[in-house]
């Protein structure tokens, strides 16, 4: 008789949000074991009604990092790494705890959870697949936070990806373009809440500019995050995956404009944005008067 295979089992981050909840459904689908990682001890219930086996993380706690490698167990077939949070708004006016916030979220946070959970994905040969965002190749203005720490978990993984590539653990990254989730909504809730840094002559002059920013967002149209959960479950079950993979129609249009010229990336950005200079005298002129 034909000996069985076990299921595979594999730890999502983030579970509660977005990709992370609609990644965690697909392969609890598919046959996956799956630990659904979750900060708020309320998620419990559901995620475990829906199916998943609920693990409480945060990770910006690393004693619970740790108590959550212990849960899973010795042998791990995936990890991956989808919780974050989005920072956003000009340099000159976000807090520094908002930039602190940030990376410890979305890269120490990150390089934490790799640690923890390494020892099993080696005993198992399995593969880290890690969240990014195409903003960290083409920055657009006043998302310098996410950008910023989109961009060093990049880097991570990309030093990842060869100290593990003689160990049995394959590495890829997944970019996709803005998706149709409650992360921007979140992100202005948090950048209320915190409030901005500099004088109000110094938030008044940047005033326009928002405006435009958000006006332009708001037409931007929100791809679904399937493309997204296809390309990590690719990333997982493909003999050889890719190392990086980029979803979203915008995703993949942001990325080609690394190729321009840098002013006149620049000027093409601004523009669709709707940050002009006018925008910035009048809002001036406003602070001046």
């Amino acid at each position: 008789m034909a000996e069985l295979t076990p299921p595979r089992i594999v730890l999502i981050t983030g579970a509660t949000g977005g990709v992370g909840g609609a990644l965690a459904r697909r392969l609890s689908a598919d046959g996956w074991i799956v630990y659904a990682a979750h900060r708020k001890p309320a998620d419990a219930g559901p995620l475990r009604d829906a199916g998943l086996t609920p693990v409480l993380l945060d990770v910006t706690d690393e004693e619970s990092v740790v108590a959550a490698a212990d849960v899973v167990g010795p042998r791990l077939d995936g990890l991956v790494n989808s919780a974050g949070i989005m920072g956003q708004g000009p340099v000159e006016l976000v807090p520094a705890e908002a930039w602190r916030r940030q990376f410890e979220i979305n890269v120490i946070g990150q390089a934490a959870v790799i640690r923890a959970f390494l020892p099993a994905l080696r005993a198992a040969g399995g593969r880290i697949v890690n969240l990014g965002a195409v903003s960290a190749r083409v920055a657009p203005p006043f998302f310098g936070p996410i950008a910023a720490s989109k961009a060093a978990l990049s880097a991570l993984t990309q030093a990842l990806r060869m100290e593990l590539r003689h160990q049995g653990v394959k590495v890829s990254l997944v970019e996709p373009g803005a998706m149709d989730t409650a992360i921007f909504g979140t992100a202005d809730k948090a950048s209320a809440d915190m409030g901005w840094a500099g004088s109000p002559e110094t938030q008044h002059r940047y005033a326009g500019a928002l405006d435009a920013v958000q006006a332009a967002a708001a037409r931007q149209p929100l791809g679904p995050v399937a493309p997204a959960v296809n390309a990590v479950v690719r990333a997982l079950t493909v003999r050889r995956p890719d190392t990086l993979y980029t979803t979203g129609r915008d995703g993949r249009a942001l990325v080609l404009l690394r190729f321009l010229p840098d002013g006149l990336r620049d000027r093409l950005m601004l523009r669709a944005m709707g940050v002009t200079a006018e925008v910035f005298r009048t809002s001036t002129a406003a602070t001046v008067g």
